[in-house]
């Protein structure tokens, strides 16, 4: 769903508000968030809601896919979360995460809130959960874990370094590339035809 499928008479009335949901599948326990308190159900999901225990870093919003990363953090975290989190890089490395936002009506009747929600989630990042860390000092404790967008790894080779040995390991017999070392610092002059 995009913002175009949204109805012309709820946007301009002006009465929306956005909330942030998230999805992070960790190899046996995957968590379904939102940055509000209870339980929420969107998109057919039940997420759970933190409040403000679970920090995100800025998010730079952009159309397709996301090549930015996102910096969870939970600052205050307990003792036994810190526990958890050591060692954990089965768990969280190159598994999947995906952040939504959510839109709702902000239209206050009575006391009541009313909080209906307006649409189902829309995609803003979709990436891969790696570095898992905690530190804690003078008595503080945090954890955080970083999620790479999608493209954020299209500079880098698919399956190592483009070495000779890199390439003998993939194409058993290629020796395209056995040169190389012995072109490291070699200055090259190239002669114009003629």
């Amino acid at each position: 769903m995009s913002i175009h499928d949204i109805p012309d008479e709820d946007l301009r009335r002006g009465n929306i508000a956005c909330t942030i949901l998230c999805q992070m599948d960790f190899a046996t326990n995957p968590q379904r968030w939102w940055l509000g308190y209870g339980p929420l159900t969107a998109g057919g999901v039940l997420y759970k809601g933190t409040g403000d225990v679970i920090q995100i870093s800025a998010l730079e919003l952009t159309y397709g896919m996301s090549a930015g990363m996102v910096r969870f953090s939970i600052p205050n975290a307990s003792a036994e979360m810190v526990a958890r989190c050591d060692n954990q890089e089965a768990e969280v490395n190159n598994r999947p995460c995906r952040i939504f936002y959510q839109l709702f009506s902000s239209v206050e009747e009575g006391d009541q809130h009313r909080g209906r929600l307006i649409g189902t989630p829309i995609s803003m990042f979709v990436g891969r959960m790696r570095d898992m860390r905690s530190t804690s000092q003078n008595g503080a404790r945090e954890i955080e874990l970083e999620a790479y967008g999608r493209l954020s790894r299209q500079g880098k080779p698919p399956f190592g370094r483009w070495t000779d040995a890199d390439q003998r390991r993939r194409y058993p017999g290629d020796t395209g590339l056995g040169l190389l070392p012995s072109l490291k610092d070699k200055a090259i002059t190239w002669v114009p035809g003629g």
